[in-house]
């Protein structure tokens, strides 16, 4: 057995997503670094599902939405509104949040939370300090914003690795078809 196989591979939510199976070339070569894989799956385990006192599962899960509509990634925007629906979050709230319409939350606290998490992604520069005190004001604890923080850059980083892989999976697919 080589270093990338496993006896029962569990399908993580990258593989899930991009219909990647043992069979085929690009999950081949993806878990060619079983520890990347795993260590990115892990990653999202821990920080939408482990609990943070003070940000619930489905305040991280709207943190995730609106990275990814922000990004975008239409394929993990739908993945994290569909786990919001799955919690019961209202349609409304996920739909105000997959579209950016920020203002039309009632939730000042949410707001906050989400308009931080926008200008991480589209102005991170302005993630300063006045950003911060902000966040404090809203209620947010020192652990709770670098929570926050975290959030942010994995689902960035996820973002991009699905990109990555649905690349290599279109040009496997061409080579194939070839």
């Amino acid at each position: 057995m080589t270093n990338h196989e496993t006896l029962h591979p569990k399908p993580d939510t990258l593989d899930r997503l991009l219909g990647l199976t043992p069979s085929h070339p690009t999950y081949e070569t993806r878990h060619q670094r079983t520890k990347v894989v795993d260590a990115t799956q892990a990653s999202e385990d821990l920080l939408l599902g482990t609990p943070v006192e003070g940000l619930s599962v489905s305040d991280r899960l709207l943190v995730a939405l609106l990275a990814c509509a922000l990004t975008p990634s239409e394929a993990l925007k739908n993945e994290y509104a569909n786990r919001l629906s799955a919690l019961g979050v209202p349609d409304q709230t996920i739909q105000i949040v997959a579209s950016t319409q920020l203002d039309k939350l009632n939730d000042q606290r949410l707001r906050q939370i989400l308009i931080f998490t926008a200008t991480l992604i589209t102005d991170p520069i302005k993630a300063d300090k006045q950003a911060l005190l902000a966040l404090k004001a809203s209620g947010l604890s020192t652990p709770q914003i670098t929570a926050l923080a975290q959030l942010v850059a994995f689902v960035s980083y996820q973002v991009r690795v699905y990109a990555g892989l649905h690349a290599l999976k279109v040009l496997n697919t061409q080579g194939v078809q070839s």
